[in-house]
């Protein structure tokens, strides 16, 4: 894991668990990089930060169950057991 997307990771973990206190971690994570003279990894943080959500939403719409797709899976069930039945 490269040095921006572990400062992504922990800073989603922070908005996460308190999304209210997200610019105050902006900001001290603004010092930090400065401090240690990692600035120039902020883009890169950023679009880690994207990813990670990204990748939290499309988790929560794979997950979610449609008509269309509970219509589909049915039909499998039943087309199956039809196939199997002797």
């Amino acid at each position: 894991m490269t040095t921006s997307a572990t400062y992504a990771q922990a800073l989603y973990e922070l908005t996460e668990n308190a999304p209210r206190k997200g610019t105050k971690y902006l900001k001290n994570l603004r010092g930090v990089l400065t401090r240690r003279g990692h600035e120039k990894l902020f883009p890169k943080i950023f679009s880690d930060y994207q990813k990670l959500m990204l990748k939290e939403k499309r988790a929560k719409a794979h997950i979610k169950t449609t008509p269309t797709l509970e219509r589909t899976r049915l039909l499998l069930e039943l087309y199956r057991r039809l196939i199997t039945t002797p």
